[in-house]
């Protein structure tokens, strides 16, 4: 990478950056958030088990009405992000000349584990603060899953947390109905 780079970034800097190859050296995953570059931790099997299962589902359950994407960027330009939620439900088309924006996504789902402060702190805000309609957090530490609805500036205004013993469907597809249990098993 070509040091030093001027912080914050832009979406359209930090896309430059992407396009010349200036990440490839670097070990993991990055992202762009509030403009500043960080890299994620890597996945244990803890983490990627619970999001290939969450994969599996939201292919099954958003009958091809949209595109689920798995750890690829969406883009927040007011926000001055480019994060890589673990799941997306975006508006169904292909994506060849530019990452998804905020009014097509409907639903984002991040599994945490040792990303869960930076998940329900950070990553919330600035889903909130994108209009993200609903966000889901995958908790690994206390198997349950907190749901982020209805977002007003940087927060969301409803806020639940589901156990095992829950079923919970998203607002874009009521009739998809997800075990919480089924997620850790």
């Amino acid at each position: 990478m070509n040091w030093p780079i001027t912080m914050p970034l832009s979406v359209d800097q930090y896309e430059s950056l992407v396009g010349r190859g200036d990440f490839e050296s670097v070990d993991g995953q990055v992202e762009l958030i509030n403009g500043r570059i960080l890299r994620m931790n890597p996945q244990g099997p803890r983490q990627s088990d619970p999001i290939d299962m969450l994969l599996e589902w939201s292919i099954e359950q958003s009958k091809r009405q949209y595109t689920i994407r798995v750890q690829e960027p969406i883009v927040l330009i007011s926000q001055n992000s480019c994060p890589e939620p673990d799941i997306a439900w975006v508006i169904r088309r292909r994506y060849i000349d530019r990452h998804p924006m905020p009014n097509e996504v409907s639903l984002l789902i991040e599994v945490s584990l040792s990303s869960g402060d930076f998940d329900k702190n950070e990553k919330m805000h600035l889903y909130a603060s994108a209009n993200i309609p609903e966000y889901w957090r995958v908790d690994v530490a206390t198997q349950s899953i907190v749901v982020y609805r209805e977002p007003s500036g940087s927060e969301y205004m409803i806020v639940t947390e589901h156990g095992l013993e829950s079923t919970i469907s998203p607002l874009c597809e009521p009739n998809a109905k997800l075990e919480v249990k089924n997620v850790f098993a």
